[in-house]
């Protein structure tokens, strides 16, 4: 009896023991099971990545979207204080030096919300790159899809260090040119940048405003601004320009050498290429000339005139979109394109 229970009890205790020991071969994870969450695992990653990466460049659209009809309303709002006017895309009237400030993007800054910043600038300072704003980042005249610095610096030229914009105006297309920039510039966009005729009489620009009761194409189908991020793309090597490329700090306006020659208006451009269309500034043979374009894939926004945002594919007819930038063409314009 004594040894029977003995013999209980030792077998119990290593019972006891062996259940609190370690476990056999099974207690872990084998080589070949962690291989295999990490692969389940890094599946998992590469699905939701791309899902992430939408959802981030959806509300960079929305925020960008939100940029455009700031700048809209801040055109509008000015229109009404105006009589009717929208802002000058160019204002030739005091130059700072060579360099005008005074342009579309300076002039709407009391309409949305950026007076204090209106009242900083200095708009007749003899050395224009270095007004006490030029730095300032407008958060309404950037996209958030824009991968590079906000702020040019360390650039050769002066007229290239500052906070930029990745916006710009409509000038309109096609023909009925008055004398501008290499002689010739559109007179039927949103804003206006023409003096008088090229007859080598009276060659000072004095940055009329188009009023909208001339826009007679309809308000919801004649542009007014939309995105700009033009770097010159050399075809045969397939190489982009570094950034910011032919973008300009939203501060300066315009380059005119002297008081009545033709202006390299840097904000307000013709609408006679497609969107992100690859070109050089020397393919087109004008500053004003180079495309629209956005980082927003196959994708540039626009705003109208009436305000409202629409977005322009890559591909759309190059008719459709010269029609649509003038504002008084009489040009029949579809409702998809």
């Amino acid at each position: 009896m004594g040894r029977h229970t003995l013999k209980t009890s030792l077998m119990t205790g290593s019972t006891a023991a062996a259940s609190r020991s370690p476990a056999g071969p099974h207690a872990g994870f084998t080589l070949v099971e962690l291989l295999v969450v990490i692969a389940i695992i890094a599946t998992l990653i590469g699905l939701l990545l791309p899902a992430v990466q939408s959802a981030r460049e959806a509300a960079r659209r929305t925020a960008c979207n939100n940029n455009l009809r700031q700048i809209g309303l801040g055109c509008l709002v000015y229109s009404s204080a105006n009589r009717d006017n929208l802002p000058p895309g160019y204002d030739g009237k005091a130059p700072s030096g060579n360099f005008q400030k005074l342009g579309l993007f300076t002039t709407i800054l009391p309409f949305i919300e950026e007076k204090s910043t209106y009242d900083t600038m200095q708009f007749t300072y003899t050395d224009p790159f270095r007004d006490p704003v030029r730095d300032q980042v407008i958060s309404s005249f950037i996209c958030p899809s824009y991968p590079f610095p906000k702020v040019s610096s360390g650039r050769t030229n002066g007229y290239e260090n500052g906070a930029l914009v990745t916006y710009a105006g409509c000038g309109g297309a096609g023909t009925g040119n008055t004398c501008n920039v290499n002689g010739t510039y559109p007179n039927s966009g949103a804003f206006l940048v023409s003096g008088p005729p090229c007859d080598g009489t009276e060659r000072i620009f004095t940055g009329r405003r188009r009023s909208i009761r001339q826009v007679s194409d309809g308000t919801s189908k004649s542009f007014l601004a939309g995105e700009y991020v033009h770097r010159d793309y050399t075809v045969s090597r397939g190489v982009w320009q570094d950034p910011p490329g032919n973008m300009r700090p939203w501060y300066l306006a315009a380059f005119q050498s002297a008081e009545g020659a033709l202006p390299d208006i840097y904000h307000i451009k013709e609408f006679e290429f497609t969107p992100n269309t690859k070109t050089s500034r020397s393919a087109v043979g004008s500053f004003n000339s180079l495309p629209m374009g956005s980082h927003h894939v196959g994708m540039t926004y626009f705003a109208f005139i009436d305000g409202s945002i629409r977005g322009v594919d890559d591909s759309i007819d190059q008719t459709i979109y010269q029609n649509i930038a003038t504002v008084k063409g009489g040009e029949l314009v579809p409702d998809a394109y």
